[in-house]
């Protein structure tokens, strides 16, 4: 008696392996006279090793664990089964993507980030058929794939995970929902398929399309003969056998083309007759050595191009760093060059702010004096001494603003009321405009509101600004209308605008350059005044525009948005 050894894939596990394929074991052998056929059953990487150590005669497994085997090892195949789920097609694998009746996700798009569990990356039936559907709906990305745990056959155990709650989803094979539904093991209305597709004659609900049923395999060492013989007793076998309903089949018929399995394979890089990236390289570099010398000599031209314009960058880098330092140390003299301009112009007002306090600190120590001579208590010159000491503060401030504006330091933006700060700026100029007859009106609208801003620098706009007009009524000369500078506070929900208007000469052409450095009216001016006020609006993100006024006169607008302190 002549004794052949069969390797079967025990998807649900060695027990249920033994009850559903050892009939079709006893059929080959009532068959087939003096014949013992022997069943072992394994999982994936044991099958692969019995059958590349020899150790079989016969192989019984998914398509997708006999393609792979057929491309890189001889065997025949002999015979496909036909599942009892299906009309009489031989395609009955597939993915079946299941979840508790009551679970929370409807759609495949629902599981991105479920628990989700399948017996191996290996399984046809199963993840590889479920990831090849997932990749043409374009649903995931690789990390999804990634999370999935696999744990190995029994398949039925996943089912079980389910309807514990011990996982979220479970990939497996098709028809293992409905099989342990017919041998009592759980109830079908406790679970749903998601993403269910039809198919004509198909009663097992699955989710991804159908494949080539499991495959009878003859390797090489068995003889042709008994392969021939063991197809004819396949393909003899009635669909009403014992040996076929154990198997949940309906019998056997001719082996199936597996080329949409080989597509699938094909897909994730998979097949056993596609040569890995490196060795499919090698191979093009020995057809292509001189085209491969140019592109390695041409690679290292570029990495020694890349390597002097790195270089060539890092020196141009260093020489525009120190050119931008050298700019902003002459951008800095040329805006201290400017202030103290101002202060120059306001000489006679600061004059006449000084000497305010410093005459009433003449006549409060004057009267001081005749009050001792007349021998006053010293408690009696208390309030005198007190309105000295105020006058004396009041100098000390005009003097300490003077230094602020000469001596600007970093912008540091405060918050303060720009109420203040025209206020202050109005003293500096107040003297020099009554001079020249022009008088100032200061008006606010809207609710005042503080700002963040740069005092000293806003204030050095508002002299330049304030200036400007007053220039513009000096020359207008002689005239009958009397000289007027307004300044409006304009408070608006997210900004605030100054408008100076002056009724003076106004703006000859108003394509004139006014902002542009170095660009003057004045026989000595450095033409900075503008240009500085427009880098001191820029720092605070503003804008400012200028348009004549009618009949005539000028009117420059500073817009600036409220800024957090």
């Amino acid at each position: 008696m002549k004794q052949y050894d069969v390797g079967v894939l025990a998807l649900r596990g060695h027990y249920h392996c033994n009850i559903a394929w050892e009939p079709t074991m006893r059929w080959l052998e009532s068959q087939i006279p003096n014949s013992k056929f022997v069943l072992h059953s394994y999982n994936f990487d044991g099958l692969e090793s019995a059958f590349q150590n020899g150790e079989l005669d016969f192989l019984l497994t998914s398509p997708g664990q006999a393609t792979t085997f057929a491309r890189r090892l001889p065997i025949n195949w002999l015979a496909t089964q036909k599942k009892g789920h299906e009309l009489p097609f031989s395609k009955a694998i597939a993915s079946s993507v299941i979840v508790r009746a009551d679970s929370p996700y409807h759609s495949l798009k629902d599981i991105e980030y479920a628990k989700i569990a399948a017996v191996s990356e290996k399984a046809f039936g199963g993840f590889i058929a479920f990831h090849f559907e997932m990749d043409k709906l374009g649903y995931f990305r690789s990390s999804f794939f990634d999370r999935i745990q696999f744990t190995g056959p029994p398949t039925d155990n996943l089912i079980r995970s389910v309807e514990n709650g011990d996982i979220d989803v479970a990939i497996a094979p098709a028809c293992t929902l409905e099989e342990m539904v017919e041998e009592g093991f759980i109830e079908r209305s406790q679970f749903r398929v998601l993403g269910q597709q039809e198919h004509d004659g198909f009663t097992c609900a699955v989710s991804t399309p159908l494949y080539p049923n499991w495959t009878f395999a003859k390797t090489d060492r068995a003889s042709n003969e008994i392969g021939k013989k063991v197809t004819q007793a396949l393909l003899a076998m009635p669909a009403n056998a014992l040996a076929a309903e154990s198997a949940n089949n309906v019998g056997w018929t001719l082996p199936e083309s597996s080329l949409n399995v080989d597509k699938v394979y094909q897909h994730f890089d998979m097949h056993p007759l596609q040569k890995p990236w490196t060795q499919q390289m090698e191979d093009w570099l020995h057809r292509n050595p001189y085209l491969a010398l140019t592109l390695i000599a041409g690679l290292f031209g570029l990495n020694i191009y890349h390597v002097l314009l790195e270089l060539r960058f890092k020196r141009s880098k260093k020489v525009l760093r120190k050119t931008l330092e050298d700019l902003r140390e002459k951008s800095s003299m040329l805006e201290h060059a400017q202030r103290i301009m101002i202060v120059g112009e306001l000489g006679s007002s600061l004059a006449h702010e000084i000497n305010q306090p410093l005459s009433a600190i003449k006549n409060y120590s004057h009267g001081v004096k005749l009050r001792i001579e007349k021998g006053n208590k010293s408690e009696e010159l208390l309030p005198v001494m007190e309105k000295i000491q105020q006058q004396v503060t009041a100098a000390s401030d005009i003097i300490q603003r003077l230094r602020d504006l000469i001596h600007k330091k970093p912008i540091e933006k405060r918050r303060f009321w720009l109420g203040t700060l025209v206020n202050d700026t109005y003293r500096l100029v107040e003297h020099d405009f009554q001079r020249n007859n022009i008088s100032i009106e200061i008006n606010s609208n809207g609710e005042p509101n503080m700002v963040s801003a740069d005092y000293t620098g806003l204030q050095q706009l508002l002299l330049n600004l304030l200036n400007n007009a007053k220039d513009a009524c000096i020359k207008m000369g002689q005239t009958t209308e009397a000289l007027v500078v307004r300044i409006e506070l304009i408070y608006l929900v997210d900004q605030v605008r100054i408008m100076i208007i002056d009724n003076g000469i106004g703006i000859e052409d108003e394509t004139t350059p006014l902002e542009q450095a170095f660009y003057t009216t004045k026989k000595d001016g450095l033409g900075l005044g503008l240009a500085i006020c427009r880098d001191v609006i820029e720092n605070h993100d503003g804008m400012m525009k200028y348009s004549s006024v009618k009949p005539r006169g000028c009117c420059v607008e500073v817009i600036l948005p409220y800024q957090k302190g």
